[in-house]
């Protein structure tokens, strides 16, 4: 055959008198699964064209189609497909999170919600809040903190304890 040939159209003209072609049934469905794995494992595909895929050829050829794929696959796939989705260990939950979002049964998952960020505190806020020694009724002593007290290891412990 030419280079020029356009197989796609090739396949749909076979499909067209299928009763021509009666021995190369099993072929046939091999060759549609087949091109459909390779479109699925393609890094172009979205999810519209999975969703897509899916209305064409029906929810059992299309579940046969992606049962093939490798499971190694079905992991990216699944990632590209849905972001946000929870990761899932077994490769027949991914085949079945595959099918849902194929399907339109669930949707992709929202991005989880981040939790809101505190405001810092500022340095320069406590001094500010502090009474100042120029204002009339601020007589009463601002409060310090007490002194941190400090660990004692080594020599200095060794002399404290001596001393006792």
């Amino acid at each position: 055959m030419r280079d020029g040939t356009d197989f796609f159209q090739l396949l749909a003209a076979v499909g067209g008198r299928a009763e021509l072609f009666s021995a190369g049934a099993n072929l046939a469905r091999k060759a549609v699964n087949e091109i459909v794995r390779a479109q699925l494992v393609a890094d172009g595909t979205s999810l519209e064209a999975l969703r897509a895929m899916h209305v064409l050829l029906g929810p059992a050829a299309f579940a046969e189609a992606l049962d093939g794929v490798p499971a190694a696959k079905t992991k990216p796939l699944l990632a590209r497909l849905d972001p946000h989705a929870p990761a899932l260990a077994q490769p027949a939950d991914r085949v079945k999170a595959l099918l849902a979002l194929a399907d339109g049964s669930r949707a992709p998952a929202a991005a989880a919600e981040k939790p809101a960020r505190k405001p810092a505190a500022r340095k320069g806020a406590a001094a500010k809040d502090a009474p100042a020694k120029d204002v009339p009724g601020a007589d009463a002593p601002a409060a310090t903190p007490a002194p941190r007290k400090r660990k004692i290891t080594g020599r200095a412990a060794l002399r404290v304890s001596e001393e006792r």
